[in-house]
């Protein structure tokens, strides 16, 4: 920066850039004068006699003034690199570099903005991280509290203090899913995205224990078939709320006695988990629709229960990051739906010990982003 707060220093070019640049040229400029003067004095026969003289003088100057001139560009652009710099800080440590922002020119302005960019920035996040804070007490626990006062009403009630008890579970049941789709959003884009191996049956049963109650008021048949050496390498509480997300819609959109199936199984280095059920399925036209956030193609349960309009699009996002991606069929509406989980990994038996373990979560990394 020393270079560049010379030529700030000097007041005809302190607040236009481009002039800097213009003296930057000034060797170059010099060596064209140069190149003039020689030409003109080729017709003097002292210099048609010392001509390779000449020559190698010229050729001298040219490489100097050349060398000089990439120098003195090279020092001009020292205010960008800076300012990359500190990006590629903040991004690699969250520490803002104290950038200086007194300088008028329009890399001088650079820097300022960059500043207050990333200070401005800085504070966003740290009122997100409180906002998940707040969710997740001030908010999440008074909802389930209300959720587990209804529940003993219900229980002890009858007639239509257990209808009105029905409703407010469900309200409270549709809120606590929003806020729980909500505070994973705002969490895995802050968190850092770490693999381990899960056993994919083990995972899917764990998701069915959430849901016993839900699948048992509708009398439910839910049908797994897991092969049980599949492991596969996620991001286990990302990836258990992107199946919960599609499994919970399962149950929700499903009639009293009917069935839901859950197929995993693996080809080559993917593997597929299928969740279908037989319930109020969706327009073909709607396919694109039911993975936005906040859709508009949502709609109520079978029992009346809430839609949030997030869950299939939380689910998205978090297969894709995992470098797979999320299918949905359905011929229909009220001819049931299909949702398809593919991931593009390595999917290997349990390692047996802990360099097996490196060596294949190291391999199973290379297809991270595959199409």
């Amino acid at each position: 920066m020393k270079f560049y707060d010379f030529v700030v220093g000097i007041a005809p070019i302190r607040k236009k850039y481009a002039f800097k640049f213009f003296l930057v040229t000034i060797p170059l400029a010099a060596l064209a004068l140069g190149e003039v003067v020689f030409v003109i004095l080729m017709d003097n026969s002292v210099v048609k006699v010392q001509l390779p003289v000449f020559v190698t003088v010229s050729l001298a100057l040219a490489v100097t003034a050349i060398i000089s001139s990439y120098i003195l560009f090279n020092k001009l652009i020292s205010p960008l690199r800076l300012a990359n710099r500190s990006l590629e800080n903040y991004i690699a440590t969250r520490k803002i570099l104290d950038l200086p922002v007194n300088y008028e020119d329009e890399a001088g302005q650079i820097l300022a903005n960059v500043q207050q960019t990333l200070t401005k920035l800085d504070t966003l996040i740290v009122e997100k991280s409180d906002m998940v804070d707040l969710l997740s007490h001030d908010l999440r626990s008074p909802v389930g509290r209300i959720l587990s006062l209804s529940n003993m009403i219900k229980s002890e009630g009858g007639g239509e203090v257990e209808l009105y008890s029905d409703y407010i579970i469900n309200e409270c049941t549709g809120l606590l899913s929003l806020l729980e789709n909500i505070l994973l959003i705002l969490r895995e884009e802050n968190n850092e995205f770490r693999l381990e191996f899960v056993n994919l049956n083990k995972l899917i049963q764990e998701t069915l224990s959430f849901y016993q109650f839900s699948a048992a008021e509708k009398n439910l048949k839910i049908n797994v078939s897991i092969d049980e050496g599949i492991y596969i390498p996620i991001q286990q509480q990302l990836f258990k709320q992107a199946i919960r997300n599609i499994l919970g819609n399962a149950i929700k959109f499903s009639p009293e006695g009917k069935s839901i199936t859950i197929v995993g199984k693996q080809d080559d280095n993917q593997i597929s988990l299928s969740i279908k059920d037989e319930g109020l399925g969706f327009k073909p036209s709607d396919m694109k629709k039911i993975f936005e956030r906040f859709t508009t193609a949502n709609k109520k349960g079978t029992h009346g229960e809430a839609s949030t309009g997030l869950g299939l699009y939380l689910s998205k996002k978090i297969v894709e990051k995992h470098g797979g991606k999320l299918v949905a069929e359905s011929d229909g509406e009220y001819k049931g739906a299909s949702f398809t989980i593919v991931l593009y990994r390595l999917v290997i038996k349990k390692p047996q010990d802990k360099v097996a373990r490196k060596r294949e979560m190291t391999t199973v990394m290379a297809f991270r982003g595959r199409d």
